[in-house]
């Protein structure tokens, strides 16, 4: 099956403004439009790809136009809120953050930070969850209770959190995947999705030995998960589901050769466990951290690069094809 001639770039957008370090983005419907006619966007904004100054965008898009029709800008001071996340759990469209803050001693202390939303175009005040150094990543809700993986770089490996965003996360799994019990270092960033049956599945990155990408499984109550290796390397995981075994993957490819980056699209068959690139973003440099929305045969991607003027911008594009990958 040749999956690279099923997908059209139907339109691309940029949607973050000139002159900023625009990136790490995510993507969802609206839930409070009733018209279905607009989309939730977040990313992170400051100076550069690694600075104290960042704050959390969360634009409203028109999906017909994507243009932008509302925008909230949420930060901290002295803080730098990196790689913000939408979920939605039946009432509240939920941002979750990383949250690093540098004291007078140069010293940084990080946390996880959320707000919420019931209207999409006002957001509460910041809670402050999770512990310290641990960094939640995206979490999904499933049975009015949030899952997500957690990392904490020198720990070496990834516990699984529960509970909620806006009150409290805490470790529901420790050490479910690292260097010491799996001889595989690093794993960090993560995509995880539940089914309508419970089964958990996760794409992981991992940034150590052969930086290939793991994928997992689980059933209730995820305490016991399988592993496989993909073999590749995927930076700033993001999937959806097209069937119970199929999945559309995006996220940071990089040519190790010639140390070139892009983002791009695969196909994943869960019964024989095989990545099929099926798409490359106008991309390159500074570039990934995509969100995927599929919305009848079209799916919606936002992400960030660097391609046109070496200047980290958020895109997000429409793709044409989707329903002939089933």
């Amino acid at each position: 099956m040749k999956l690279k001639q099923k997908l059209q770039i139907v339109e691309i957008s940029r949607v973050s403004p000139p002159a900023v370090h625009a990136a790490f983005t995510d993507l969802m419907e609206n839930p409070f439009d009733k018209s279905s006619s607009s989309l939730l966007c977040c990313y992170r904004q400051a100076t550069d790809h690694v600075s104290r100054d960042g704050a959390i965008v969360i634009l409203t898009l028109r999906k017909e136009t994507l243009e932008v029709i509302n925008k909230v800008l949420i930060k901290e001071l002295g803080t730098d809120l990196r790689d913000p996340k939408l979920m939605y759990d039946g009432q509240r469209a939920i941002v979750t953050a990383f949250a690093k803050t540098i004291d007078e001693n140069e010293q940084a202390h990080t946390k996880m930070l959320s707000v919420f939303s019931t209207t999409g175009q006002s957001w509460s005040s910041k809670h402050w969850f999770g512990d310290d150094g641990w960094w939640i990543w995206k979490p999904q809700w499933i049975n009015n209770k949030a899952f997500g993986f957690a990392y904490h770089r020198p720990a070496d490996y990834i516990s699984l959190y529960e509970g909620d965003p806006t009150r409290a996360m805490r470790v529901h799994k420790p050490n479910v995947f690292g260097l010491a019990k799996n001889n595989k270092g690093f794993p960090n960033e993560s995509a995880l999705l539940f089914d309508h049956d419970g089964e958990a599945t996760v794409f992981l990155r991992r940034d150590a030995d052969t930086f290939s990408a793991q994928f997992g499984t689980s059933t209730p109550p995820y305490t016991k998960w399988f592993w496989h290796d993909l073999g590749i390397y995927i930076g700033g995981p993001c999937a959806i589901a097209l069937t119970k075994t199929t999945f559309l993957v995006a996220g940071r490819h990089v040519n190790w050769e010639t140390r070139e980056f892009s983002t791009r699209l695969w196909h994943f068959d869960k019964t024989n466990k095989t990545l099929t690139e099926i798409l490359t973003m106008p991309s390159s440099g500074d570039t990934s951290y995509p969100g995927l929305i599929l919305d009848n045969d079209l799916l919606y991607m936002s992400y960030y690069s660097s391609h046109i003027d070496n200047q980290a911008r958020v895109y997000v594009a429409k793709i044409d094809g989707v329903k002939s990958l089933f």
